[in-house]
This record gives C-alpha cells, sequence and structure tokens, in this order.
C-alpha cells in the first residue's frame, strides 16, 4: 500500500525545533458539537517554530473540526486559538488572516470563474499582494519560481484537480505564512505534485514557520512529519514524535483497534464477458481512444495530472461532448441518462456539485439509486427504506449522527462512503470511478477496496482513476497509461509497483513531449496563439455590449423607418428623459445582482421618494430642492436597504421572499401617505435635472452615465471590484479567502435602496407630483435591464454600462410600441422576451443548449 516508509524517506524531514521555541499555535480545550454528533471533545494542540505537526484520524475524527475552528470558519463552543501569540476571538477566516494562519482547505477555495492569476491575487494578503495591474505577470513568475509553469490566464475551472490544489498552496506560501495549515492538500496531487507540496512545507518549517498537516496518506506523513497528533471519535489519542510511530501503528491509534493493511487478492485470469467496447472515441482533450472492459476486472487509468484521464472517463459515461461509439451490454447511449438505463454509472470526485444532492439527506442519497426496489405500486416503502439506509450506513462505516442530516454536515471521506454506497447500491454493469478514495481514511480505504473487489467479481467492469500510483498497483487487474490524451502502454496490475507506474507514464511524457505536430497527439493551444490572444482580449462581456449597442441602434433605425421624426433632436431628447430613472435604477438593481442577491423593492422605493418629495420639497430654491432629495435618498438607503440586509443577512430569509415583503411595507407606507395622486413637486427640480441639455442629452443622463463608467473602471479593473465580484461567484470561498461577504452583501443593499431613492428622485423631477403609482413600472425592468446587459442571477456577472444600455433597449422598445400604434401590454411582452434572450445566451445557457441539440441530433 502507499502508507509505507522507507529510512531515507524519514531522513527528509526537517529538524525539531528547540524546546525553547514559543509555540506558533496553541489550540486548547477545544470541543464542537453539531447537533447529537460531538465533532471535537475537548483537544488541545501545540505547534513550535520549525515544526510540521501532522494530524491523522478516520473520517469523522474531527480533523476538519480543529481546521475550521483554527481557520476562523467554524464557531467553537469551548477552548481557546492563540496564533503567534495573538487570541483569535471571532469565528472569521480575515481573523485568522490577520494573525498569520494561512489555510488550504479540503475542498479547495479557487473560484472557477476566475482565471488563475485573478484567483492567486486574492489569496494574497498584505506586502506580499502586487498593484492589481501586474497581476497576470506576477502570477506567472510566482509559479514559474516554484517550477510550475502554466497559463496563469485560463480560468482555474480548466485546470485538472492536482493542480488547483497546487495553485492554492502555492498561494498560501506566497503569504508567508506564521502558521500554514494543509487540510488534506495533496488529496488529488501525482507522485510528482506530492514532492512539490513537501518541498514547500520544508521551506515554510526551514524560514521559522509551522506547519499543520492533515492528511489520510501516512507516507507522506512518515516522509515529513516532525511529529504527529492522533484523534478518534473527535477525542485526543496522544502526540507522538514521527520518527518512534510506523504507519501500522498509526492505523491501529486511529481505529482503536489491528487493522489489516492489504489489498484484496486478485485472480491472475478472472476476466469475463466483454461489458463495454469503446471504438473512436475522442473529445478535445483526449483520443482517439479503443477500450474493451470486462466484467470481473478492475482497470485502472494513470498519468501525470492532465494527461486526460478524467476526460476519457467522462467521454465513457457520454457526459461530454465527445465523439465516437461507446457499447455497453449492446446497447449505444448516446447520454449519461441513456448510459445509466443500460447499466454504466459514473462517481465524481467533487463530491459538493456532482456526487451527492447537497440539498437531500443522507438517507435520501443513499436510496434515490435504487427507488424502484424501495417501492411498491409507485409508492416508497418506508420500512424498507429505513432498513436500506441502516444496512448501508453499517456495512460502508459511516459516520452520521441520524440519516436526516445532510451531507455537508458529514466530513469529506463520510460524504465519499455516501456517494459510493449509492453507487454501489445499484448494481451497475460498469462502474466508472475518480478518486475512489479521496480525503479517505486508510481503514475506509480499504473497506472501499474490497468493496470495489466484490463488485467487480459479482460481474461488472470497473474503472479506476487515481493520483496514487500504489493504490492502481495493488488494487487493478490491469493498468493503461495515459499520456497527452491517448493511451499509451497497458501494465498488468499483478506485478506491477508504484514505481513501475510512475516510471511509465513519465517516460511515455517525456516521449509525446517530442512528437512533432501532425502526427495526430493532441497538443495544447499556445498561449501566445492569434486565436488564443483574440479570445481573452474580447471577452464575452465586450461581444455581448457590442451586440447589444447594434440592437439598440437596430431599433433606432427601424423606428425612423417607420416614423421618420423619430431621430429628431426633440425626440431623441424625449426617449432619453424617459431612460434617465430607469439607468439609474438599473444601476441601483446590478450592485446586488453581482453579490448573487435580487431586490424586488426597487420600484417601491422609487414611489415612497416620489411621495416624500411631495411632502417635503415643494418650495425652496434650487439647492434647497436638490438638498432634500440626496437627503431621502439617503434616508431610504439607510432604511429600506438596511432592513432588506437584515433579512437576508441576518435572519437568512431568500432575497426574492425578504425584498417582496419589504416592498409590501415600502408601497403601504406610499400608499398612506398620498392615497391618490397630489402634492405638487417644486418645480426647480425638473428645470435642474430635465432642462438642462447637452445637444438632445440630458445633463442629468450625462453625469449618471460618466458616473457609471468610472466605477465600472473600479469594478472591473481593480482588486476592491474583484472582491466585489468574488462574492457573487462563490460567497463561501470569498469568505474563505478573508471578505468580510456578509458586510459586502449588506453593502450592495444599502447602495441599491440609496440609488432606487436616486432613482426615485429623478422620477419625481419628471412626474411633478406625489403619484403613489408612480414606480410600479420599473419593479421589473430594473431587473431586466441590467440582466440584458450581462448581469446573472447568480452573482459576479455583467456591468453597469451593460446597464445602461439595457435600459436604453427596453425604452427604445416602449418607444417603438408607441410609434406601431401597439397596445402597452406589448412593451412588457417585449421586456420579457428580450430578458428571457438574454438569459438564454449565456455561456452556460449556451452549453446546455448544444448538449441537447447535439442529443436530439443523434437521436438520443
Amino acid at each position: 500500500m502507499s502508507d509505507t516508509t522507507s529510512p531515507t524517506a524519514v531522513q527528509e524531514r526537517t529538524p525539531s525545533p528547540g524546546p525553547a521555541a514559543r509555540p506558533l499555535l496553541v489550540a486548547a480545550g477545544l470541543s464542537k458539537r453539531y447537533g447529537p454528533v460531538q465533532a471535537l471533545a475537548d483537544v488541545s494542540i501545540t505547534i513550535a517554530p520549525g515544526e510540521i505537526h501532522a494530524l491523522v484520524g478516520e473520517n469523522g475524527s474531527g480533523k476538519s473540526t480543529l481546521v475550521g475552528i483554527v481557520s476562523g470558519t467554524v464557531a467553537r463552543d469551548t477552548g481557546t486559538v492563540e496564533i503567534a501569540g495573538s487570541s483569535l476571538t471571532a469565528a472569521r477566516p480575515s481573523a485568522s488572516q490577520d494573525r498569520g494562519a494561512i489555510t488550504v482547505f479540503q475542498d479547495g477555495s479557487l473560484i472557477g470563474e476566475l482565471s488563475v492569476a485573478k484567483n492567486l491575487y486574492l489569496g494574497i494578503r498584505g506586502e506580499q499582494r502586487p498593484s492589481y495591474g501586474r497581476t497576470t505577470a506576477w502570477a506567472q513568475e510566482l509559479l514559474n519560481s516554484h517550477g510550475f509553469d502554466i497559463d496563469t490566464e485560463q480560468s482555474a475551472a480548466s485546470l485538472p484537480p492536482g493542480d488547483r490544489q497546487l495553485v492554492e498552496i502555492i498561494r498560501a506560501v506566497a503569504c508567508r505564512p506564521r502558521v500554514l495549515i494543509l487540510d488534506e492538500a495533496t488529496s488529488a496531487l501525482d507522485s510528482r505534485g506530492v514532492d512539490i507540496v513537501l518541498d514547500l512545507m520544508r521551506g515554510v518549517a526551514a524560514d521559522g514557520g509551522a506547519v499543520l498537516f492533515v492528511t489520510h496518506r501516512l507516507s507522506e506523513v512518515m516522509r515529513v512529519a516532525d511529529t504527529v497528533t492522533v484523534l478518534r471519535d473527535g477525542r485526543f489519542q496522544g502526540t507522538h514524535d514521527a520518527a518512534d510511530v510506523t504507519p501500522q501503528r498509526l492505523v491501529e491509534l486511529m481505529a482503536g483497534t489491528r487493522v489489516d493493511l492489504e489489498f484484496p487478492d486478485r485472480v491472475a485470469d478472472g476476466a469475463g464477458d466483454v461489458r463495454l467496447i469503446a471504438a473512436g472515441l475522442a473529445g478535445p482533450s483526449y483520443g482517439p481512444v479503443e477500450l474493451e472492459l470486462r466484467a470481473g476486472q478492475i482497470v485502472g487509468i494513470a498519468g501525470a495530472d492532465g494527461n486526460g484521464q478524467l476526460p476519457l472517463v467522462k467521454g465513457l459515461a457520454r457526459i461530454d461532448d465527445s465523439q465516437g461509439t461507446v457499447e455497453v451490454d449492446g446497447h449505444r447511449p448516446r447520454s449519461y441518462g441513456a448510459a445509466v438505463d443500460t447499466g454504466l454509472v459514473y462517481l465524481s470526485s467533487d463530491r459538493r456539485n456532482e456526487s451527492l444532492f447537497q440539498g437531500l439527506t443522507i438517507g435520501d442519497n443513499l436510496g434515490i439509486g435504487v427507488l424502484g426496489d424501495l417501492s411498491s405500486g409507485g409508492v416508497m416503502n418506508l420500512g424498507r427504506e429505513r432498513s436500506f439506509v441502516r444496512e448501508a450506513i453499517d456495512r460502508y462505516r459511516i459516520r452520521v449522527g441520524h440519516p436526516g442530516q445532510l451531507p455537508s454536515e458529514l466530513s469529506g471521506g463520510n460524504q465519499q462512503k455516501v456517494a459510493l454506497s449509492r453507487v454501489l447500491a445499484m448494481k451497475p454493469a460498469v462502474v466508472l470511478i475518480d478518486e475512489p478514495t479521496q480525503g479517505v481514511d486508510v481503514r475506509s480505504r480499504l473497506d472501499i477496496y474490497r468493496f470495489l473487489r466484490q463488485i467487480a467479481d459479482a460481474g461488472s467492469a470497473v474503472v479506476v482513476v487515481s493520483s496514487d500510483a500504489s493504490e492502481l498497483a495493488g488494487l487493478c487487474d490491469r493498468i493503461l497509461v495515459m499520456s497527452r490524451g491517448k493511451v499509451t502502454s497497458e501494465l498488468p496490475g499483478i506485478g506491477a509497483t508504484e514505481e513501475s507506474i510512475v516510471g511509465a507514464f513519465a517516460v511515455e511524457h517525456e516521449i509525446s513531449a517530442d512528437v512533432e505536430p501532425g502526427s495526430g497527439e493532441v497538443a495544447a493551444t499556445p498561449a501566445s496563439s492569434p486565436r488564443t490572444w483574440l479570445r481573452r482580449r474580447i471577452s464575452a462581456d465586450g461581444i455581448r455590449l457590442v451586440a447589444l449597442v447594434a440592437l439598440m441602434v437596430g431599433l433606432a433605425l427601424f423606428a425612423q423607418s417607420k416614423n421618420d421624426t423619430f431621430l429628431t433632436e426633440i425626440s431623441i431628447y424625449n426617449v432619453l428623459l424617459v431612460a434617465l430613472p430607469l439607468v439609474a435604477v438599473a444601476a441601483a438593481q446590478y450592485f446586488v445582482l453581482m453579490v448573487g442577491g435580487i431586490d424586488v423593492s426597487v420600484g417601491a422605493t422609487m414611489t415612497l421618494a416620489v411621495v416624500l418629495m411631495s411632502e417635503w420639497a415643494t418650495e425652496g430654491g434650487t439647492g434647497k430642492v436638490l438638498g432634500m432629495g440626496l437627503a431621502i435618498a439617503l434616508l431610504l438607503g439607510i432604511a429600506v436597504g438596511a432592513v432588506n440586509a437584515f433579512l437576508v443577512e441576518r435572519i437568512k430569509l431568500s432575497p426574492v421572499i425578504a425584498t417582496i415583503a419589504t416592498l409590501g411595507v415600502v408601497s403601504g407606507i406610499a400608499l398612506m401617505m398620498r392615497p391618490t395622486a397630489e402634492g405638487l413637486i417644486a418645480p426647480q427640480l425638473g428645470v435642474l435635472l430635465m432642462m438642462k441639455k447637452v445637444g438632445p442629452v440630458p445633463v442629468a443622463l450625462v453625469v449618471l452615465l460618466v458616473v457609471l463608467v468610472v466605477v465600472d473602471f473600479v469594478v472591473r479593473r481593480t482588486g476592491t471590484g474583484l472582491r466585489l465580484r468574488a462574492v457573487g461567484l462563490n460567497a463561501v470561498y470569498a469568505t474563505r479567502l478573508g471578505i468580510p461577504t456578509p458586510w459586502v452583501r449588506a453593502l450592495c443593499y444599502v447602495l441599491c435602496a440609496f440609488l432606487a431613492g436616486i432613482a426615485g428622485i429623478l422620477l419625481a423631477a419628471q412626474v411633478g407630483i406625489g403619484d403613489p403609482n408612480a414606480g410600479t413600472s420599473f419593479t421589473l425592468l430594473a431587473i431586466a435591464a441590467p440582466v440584458l446587459g450581462g448581469a446573472a442571477l447568480s452573482g459576479g456577472h455583467g456591468s453597469l454600462v451593460g446597464a445602461a444600455i439595457g435600459a436604453g433597449i427596453l425604452v427604445l422598445t416602449q418607444s417603438l410600441v408607441t410609434v406601431l400604434g401597439l397596445s402597452d401590454g406589448t412593451s412588457y411582452v417585449f421586456a420579457g422576451t428580450l430578458t428571457l434572450l438574454a438569459l438564454l445566451s449565456s455561456a452556460d445557457s449556451i452549453r446546455r443548449l448544444r448538449r441537447l441539440l447535439r442529443f436530439r441530433l443523434q437521436g438520443g
């Protein structure tokens, strides 16, 4: 197995620090309970400068909980934490990082939609952070300095899992931490990646830092650690010098019993009938591949990370776009759904997003693959289901308080057991598994090996992708070695060793690198190719804005063709006047959409601003009226925005529900103050905001657009704007990176209400009277405009300029309805249609539509 060591490996350790060194991390008496589960009970740990301290234990032993408490992501029940002599009093990642502790989490914190360079920038703190303009060059230099040569302008999502882990670890080390915390940070790495990380740990220790290394790979513990702390069932089992213990002894301490560290037996000639045939299978980063899978065999796929192993398995599962044919027991599925019907199942290593249903309970996840077996006449048999769930939990030793818990409440290894149990319960013909033991403790790993061997012996064909070469050597009957997307060699499982497998794919990679273009090898697109250069400098957002401007011009020209006065100066001026408040309220909505929220109360806020102006700004000079308007907008921002922020961030209501409630309250206040339209607003407001113009363009609109362009530049071209977008793209990861996500979102709700108040002042200048329905029509238009301009309901996308252009298009469609003599309702139909088209034109929607079209064309 991989959990072995050698004398030479032990000699690589960093020398232990002297006894007088003051500890950099002191965690004392830590306890944490989740409902009925005591995750951590009175655990203490101390790490000195220059020390690499390993933390080991079975899944559910409390390791990740301890890491969460020290990193500030989990609030402790009892105990104290001191980092570099400073007490950690608040459960906030930023507080832990300010004291010098940098954490690399088990499930990562790279935001997939951002480039590698921007992800590196987000995680760097203090003096180590470069100027934003140098981000790409700095990131490239940083990675190259560690011998890691990748294109930093590619998205993080495009990286293989191992490369993502390396980027995160290099980012953490670049922060020059006093305490470096690695939680299963080598779980997706191949042997070369592990060597890099162990050297980085030694470097941190040599510089006087402390390292807390959480892992299930005991071979790595023996290579690098000075001391080892063992946890079992959330309780401290002792701290040992690494030189004084063996992997076998550590396993016994973790399990509380003796554990056999042997792989299940293999039969030399155990292959049965062919279960799967792949012919000419090829995708963007692999192929063509010819492959046969037989019953009774476990086939391993090896190779340096990023050489097409995972894309090949997804191609076999018919998940991604691919060419060629896949035949399972005589059937040729063209989609993953059809593949499942033929008996093929795929288990992803991405537990959070692909392997488990995060919104369903543990019990539901376990049984969802065999609903037919658990029901009678289409109705679930609850007794049968409870029995099945209990049996699965006992068989796979899943540590769970009760089956009603959510997957997110379990440790990573126990989540993996749930996912594997669900798949194996389906008794599939073909099982495709990516990293089956990633983040799984030694004893559970052996259980998984036995389960895989049992299902193979029962007649299934099993494919395993693993970055652990020793795992493949001990488990598999055949091992396929991949390099640059091709299967370059095949090794028999019996007799294979970790060294022979690593040597095979290392040699093949060297040979493949020397193959001339045109030989059929899969080649990466050069970063400097004209196509790549053009794609990076003309973004999807830029293309969308050009398309929107073209649409706006086209609408204007069409209206002119129907009415030759449409493009006269006075007509343009009137259209722009109508657009003015919509541009302002679209900008307001944009800020909330940017952070993943929504505010349907903006129209009511505009109405209340109009009503308040009719009460408080009925006379006086221009300065007084304008000052009153700003005061009202600020009042609404503090009042309405703060209420929305409180309901969403503190009470945790859905943004839609919370702001609908606010809409009702604000609308009711406006109606109580002005049951009917009355109360004249000082005419000076209209003169100031409506009558002053430059050519056909109102001065107020010019000022507003200039402000939006400047703010857009800040959002798109500065570190502050990047952090704002990060909150919308992934709030959990943004919080882990030290961004105060709840406060950022709360500020955006306040800013949205303030800008909606400004929009209401502009609307008041137009209507001139306290109309209790003045802003009603803006509720939906305020959402449609930024979405049309590129904003996404999921957050993190779009621009203020795009929101302004979207508002312009919506006003043009309203004007076109008037020109064509259509009913007023038609303008809303146009607005809804344009918004739907905008949503369908997003990158994710286009990919889904393309897959659907391909499936239909293939007759799926």
